[in-house]
């Protein structure tokens, strides 16, 4: 058979479906998130984990308010959900975000307001933290311009 027949298809044969190289898999697979918004999952994970571990341990008998749990829960969950959301390449990426960074400076200040921990220079590398994530967020559609594409 001549070379100039090998590569075209039998008449009524199926299609042979291409594989994209590495340079396309990203703009094939939606699931896959360009990278930067894998290394702002990672930063936002790791600002998340800084607030906690800054603060002192509470001194004397402190007592748990319940008002605060909603809170709590409310910062995990949506972190969690910002960070998965980043990972993953969503759309809903900086709107997650902004909510968590929002329930990050709430955890800022229920601190002092419980009664756990004076204000003290943690305080002020909490809101950093906070701040960070919500203007990172705000700035997400800049800052990683494939995110979120429209899946065709």
């Amino acid at each position: 058979m001549p070379a100039a027949h090998r590569d075209v298809p039998a008449v009524g044969a199926a299609p042979v479906p291409t594989r994209p190289g590495p340079r396309h898999a990203a703009a094939a697979d939606p699931w896959i998130a360009p990278p930067r918004g894998k290394v702002l999952a990672v930063v936002f994970a790791v600002a998340w984990l800084t607030c906690p571990l800054v603060e002192p341990l509470p001194t004397g008998d402190v007592h748990y308010p319940l008002w605060q749990l909603p809170v709590d829960i409310g910062t995990v969950v949506s972190i969690v959900l910002a960070v998965a959301a980043l990972w993953r390449g969503s759309r809903h990426s900086a709107r997650l975000g902004l909510v968590a960074g929002g329930f990050m400076a709430v955890m800022t200040m229920v601190c002092p307001l419980a009664g756990h921990t004076p204000v003290g220079w943690w305080t002020w590398v909490q809101t950093g933290m906070s701040l960070f994530v919500l203007l990172t967020s705000a700035a997400l559609p800049r800052l990683v311009p494939g995110l979120g594409r429209p899946v065709s």
